[in-house]
């Protein structure tokens, strides 16, 4: 399927800085592209093909690969100066100032145990940082976006976040990746800072799924977002901080003492609360 309409505009110019990216043309472009992959995602959802493990519970799918393939493809032809880093296959361009983080499924667990939560998800980061991010939720048809400076969306419907403002009123998504593999320190930092934060919230979800959680936090259904293992790919929630940020969320990479940095983010009348409780000893 070949480029039609903003796909096909000159967006890129030079690596100087953000300047010379139209950022609006490029997550135009971005949403169309994700949506387009999300409808082949959803049409090979019955026959899913050949299934492969990276680890115990890490699989991978020939849809996957697919996906990825076709996002890794179009945005070297519109962007042949940018770096991309995959969540499948090998990198390009990894000095390049512009960096594509994708991750072509980002819940194939979900996927191929046939639940509805699942994604596609891709973003442009600009020396390290995230500048256009954008999550299509396959099931449900729906696009999440957003670029720096120009806001938070849903399709055409402007996020601003959670209105919660006490944090025996939230719903916060933890990520919990390796746990499995956790040394003796950070397990018990972990489970420490998972009872705290069972006593004091109102609820905890667990969804595993970085770029959605991060959505809905924007959205508002969820009011919290938390990695307690500092283990999250970047692939998983590079998209969805740019949608978060946007909609007004702060955001911070938190070091707690032990192991790697946890990424918190909150709506500013509890982010403190929930920053303190992360980090006091």
């Amino acid at each position: 399927m070949g480029y039609h309409g903003a796909m096909n505009e000159p967006m890129a110019g030079g690596e100087g800085g953000t300047a010379d990216l139209d950022l609006a043309a490029v997550t135009r472009a971005v949403q169309e592209l994700a949506a387009e992959q999300g409808r082949h995602v959803l049409a090979r959802w019955p026959s899913i093909g050949t299934l492969s493990y990276k680890d115990r519970r890490d699989m991978v799918t020939n849809v996957d690969l697919e996906v990825e393939g076709a996002i890794k493809s179009r945005l070297a032809a519109m962007f042949p100066d940018h770096g991309f880093q995959g969540e499948e296959t090998a990198g390009r361009n990894p000095e390049a100032d512009y960096q594509w983080l994708v991750d072509p499924i980002d819940g194939t667990k979900y996927y191929v145990g046939q639940s509805s939560l699942f994604s596609v998800s891709i973003a442009l980061l600009h020396r390290g940082r995230p500048v256009v991010g954008v999550v299509y939720n396959v099931t449900a048809r729906q696009c999440f976006h957003a670029y720096h400076g120009g806001g938070s969306f849903l399709d055409g419907q402007r996020l601003t976040g959670p209105d919660a403002r006490r944090l025996d009123e939230v719903i916060a998504n933890v990520d919990t990746p390796q746990t499995h593999r956790l040394p003796p320190e950070e397990r018990l930092w972990f489970e420490t800072k998972l009872v705290e934060l069972s006593r004091r919230l109102y609820r905890l979800r667990a969804l595993g799924l970085g770029s959605l959680a991060a959505c809905w936090l924007a959205t508002g259904a969820l009011d919290a977002y938390v990695d307690l293992t500092g283990y999250v790919k970047p692939q998983d929630t590079a998209a969805g901080r740019v949608v978060l940020q946007e909609a007004g969320l702060q955001m911070e990479y938190l070091d707690v003492g032990v192991g790697p940095r946890r990424l918190l983010a909150a709506p500013p009348p509890i982010f403190a609360e929930l920053r303190d409780l992360l980090l006091r000893k």
